[in-house]
């Protein structure tokens, strides 16, 4: 289990990255159903294949995907 920190570590490193893969509307740091720090990684549900490129897991960090409209700036 990684603490928050490693996590935003984590995502410092891979965020630029994830970013610039379709469908990806967001990256942050939350925590699971479990109560784990998790890499979530926010996604288009509109785009077909949002997500397809995102692993599992990066640097040993759970990734969870979540489902939402894109991210609009206010």
């Amino acid at each position: 289990m990684l603490s928050e920190q490693q996590v935003r570590d984590i995502k410092r490193k891979h965020c630029g990255r994830l970013l610039q893969q379709p469908g990806v509307s967001g990256v942050g740091v939350e925590r699971d159903e479990a109560g784990h720090y998790v890499l979530a990684v926010h996604l288009d549900a509109t785009q077909p294949d949002a997500g397809a490129a995102v692993p599992e897991t990066i640097d040993g960090c759970k990734v969870a995907r979540r489902f939402s409209g894109p991210f609009t700036k206010q």
